[in-house]
């Protein structure tokens, strides 16, 4: 597998881990409940409401025409229905509850009879555990008992509303803690209008349960998803005051239902619903349940398990696609936004197609999860981009020195990685192995390729402890810095004591190791003026340091025996106080026309404070 593939897994399996625990953390603990239950009531388009189902509204005109509620004689609630009568209404149905006695009963009573038509309402007191999964009242409130004889049916006008206090179902059937079962007002009226009994058992199969000769889907309390029309106000009403006088058109109620509820201003029984921004009265929730019913357009919430299942849908699409969109740019990011983006058009187009066949597919979560999964992507890029800069630095370590990779980062990172350089004094070291060439003939590419790596390991190993860089591999040769490109006090001393050590250590290397070819090398250092920056051209360039100064050192080193180091008069003037060094006849080097003085380091005479320092580490033995 290739670093970008493995790159690319890592991405895919940040984002899978993000979008896994966040769909548990949403579906275990259901954060925003509230929001994701308004979130689905935006699904709700405007559609007109029947025009068979009429509101008599109780409202303010009626109470100021009538007085108060609590003392209005029911006599006026059966002139009322012999209004209604009279006009062919086919269903007359009160939502409210005349659960106690009085002086004129007997008039509603006769009213109630002579009609035939007429559904009363009931309602639950206090709600208990179920029995089995029915919605469970400690008792339910009947009406008067010559009303209740009077009526055609009764039917329990309860209103159950969510968590969020919105109302989104009606019970359709609700029980007694005695276990007996009432049909809600919703089935009760509209029985009556098709002149058919009420069942005596509800069967819930397949989540329906099969009334009025149609499947009727609910969920596992028998609660019915109400499809609200956002234009309730569109209802067919009618002064439930003016019904009284017989003041109306009696086509408006004609063959149709006519519900007589409460709707004056501050009533009691007014709720949240999803398609009306002002709470509406119970009759008008009453009205949308039998819309739903009537013209069969059915909400269903889809299984338990659809919500996971578009999440991890949208975790795989995402966890496939974002790591493919790059890293490296801007441009990339927005590739990433983007499919971000058409990730959620195609879930609200999926939505609002799915709510129009009837489902309500809740995408809030879903929704939520797709920024979610973007700010974890983000991330990972962050995180892989500083990986990435790690890698450079430890890839450049690798063929130059980590101070040179460094250097180069730098530069580029503050837009100043261009050709030209400073001048500086530096210090030089080469180191050159001796007779390499034949040697090389006797060994197989790969033995002189080990052999090499044997050798020149522990010159670097010596540069870099004492704080040279390797600025150059040459075959057989190293070439090292120091002064450059950052400053060091003792610059010279440093490489002498390098390459000193490296001297020493290759001894007892070849002690050690008799499978090594004995060979030496020779180590010649010069300290002086020199050019240190980036060298080459626009396509291609290195740092470096060139100058006469270099040019020197290579020189000294070519003139080097093997395991002796020589150094040139600067470096000497530098280090001479802590050094045992024999001065040479001047060197003849290519390219000077004067001879160079040149020393060899024998010992030291006085301990460097850096050679101290290794020496108490247990790092180095004592020189002799």
């Amino acid at each position: 597998m290739t670093r970008r593939q493995r790159k690319r897994l890592h991405h895919s399996l940040v984002l899978i881990g993000v979008g896994c625990l966040f769909m548990l953390v949403a579906l275990l603990l259901q954060p925003f409940e509230s929001v994701r239950l308004w979130f689905s009531d935006q699904l709700f388009t405007s559609e007109s409401p029947s025009p068979n189902i009429v509101i008599a509204g109780i409202d303010d005109r009626t109470l100021a025409s009538h007085g108060r509620w609590a003392d209005w004689p029911r006599s006026l609630h059966a002139q009322a229905i012999d209004n209604l009568s009279e006009a062919g209404a086919r269903v007359i149905a009160f939502d409210v509850i005349f659960t106690d006695v009085s002086p004129d009963d007997e008039m509603l009573a006769t009213a109630m009879a002579a009609a035939e038509n007429v559904v009363l309402a009931v309602a639950g007191t206090q709600l208990t555990p179920r029995i089995g999964s029915v919605i469970t009242y400690d008792s339910i409130l009947l009406p008067a008992a010559s009303l209740h004889l009077s009526a055609s049916s009764i039917g329990d006008a309860t209103v159950v509303p969510d968590g969020d206090g919105a109302v989104r179902r009606l019970p359709l059937i609700v029980a007694s803690s005695s276990g007996k079962v009432y049909p809600s007002l919703t089935l009760a009226v509209l029985h009556r209008l098709f002149s058919m009994p009420l069942p005596e058992e509800y069967l819930r199969e397949d989540g329906a349960v099969h009334l009025l000769a149609r499947d009727v889907p609910v969920d596992s309390s028998y609660c019915l998803r109400i499809n609200f029309s956002a234009d309730s106000e569109k209802r067919p009403y009618v002064s439930y005051g003016d019904v009284i006088s017989g003041d109306f058109d009696p086509s408006l109620v004609r063959n149709k239902i006519v519900l007589i509820g409460m709707t004056a201003t501050g009533a009691l029984d007014a709720w949240s619903v999803p398609a009306a921004a002002p709470k509406l009265p119970g009759v008008f929730i009453h009205a949308a349940a039998m819309d739903t019913i009537l013209t069969e357009r059915f909400l269903v919430d889809p299984g338990a398990s659809t919500t996971p299942g578009i999440m991890l849908l949208l975790i795989g699409i995402t966890a496939f696609a974002l790591p493919r969109c790059g890293t490296r740019h801007r441009k990339d990011m927005v590739k990433g936004a983007g499919v971000i983006v058409a990730l959620v058009f195609a879930c609200l187009l999926g939505a609002f197609l799915a709510f129009d066949r009837g489902y309500v597919l809740d995408l809030f979560y879903p929704l939520l999860l797709l920024p979610v999964v973007y700010v974890g992507s983000t991330l990972s890029v962050i995180y892989l981009e500083q990986s990435d800069h790690r890698f450079v630095r430890e890839l450049f370590g690798r063929y130059v020195s980590p101070q040179i990779a460094e250097r180069i980062v730098s530069q580029a990172d503050a837009g100043n990685l261009h050709l030209g350089g400073e001048q500086r004094e530096v210090s030089v070291l080469f180191a050159d192995i001796r007779g390499f060439t034949p040697i090389s003939e006797q060994l197989s590419p790969e033995a002189t390729v080990e052999m090499l790596n044997a050798y020149l390991s522990v010159v670097v190993d010596e540069v870099v402890r004492y704080d040279g860089i390797v600025n150059k591999f040459g075959g057989d040769n190293i070439m090292a810095v120091w002064n450059a490109p950052q400053s060091q006090a003792g610059h010279a001393l440093l490489a002498v004591q390098a390459a000193w050590e490296a001297q020493r250590r290759i001894a007892e290397l070849q002690q050690s190791d008799s499978w090594l070819l004995p060979v030496q090398l020779g180590i010649g250092i010069n300290t002086g003026a020199a050019l240190a920056g980036n060298v080459g051209s626009a396509g291609r360039s290195e740092y470096t340091v060139i100058g006469d100064s270099i040019n020197t050192a290579s020189r000294i080193c070519g003139s080097t025996p093997g395991g002796e180091v020589w150094i040139g008069a600067e470096t000497y003037d530098r280090a001479k106080d802590h050094l045992e060094t024999v001065e040479l006849e001047p060197q003849q080097v290519k390219g000077k026309s004067a001879p160079v003085r040149v020393y060899r380091v024998t010992g030291w005479r006085v301990l460097p404070v850096r050679t101290q320092a290794v020496l108490a580490r247990g790092t180095l033995e004592q020189p002799a």
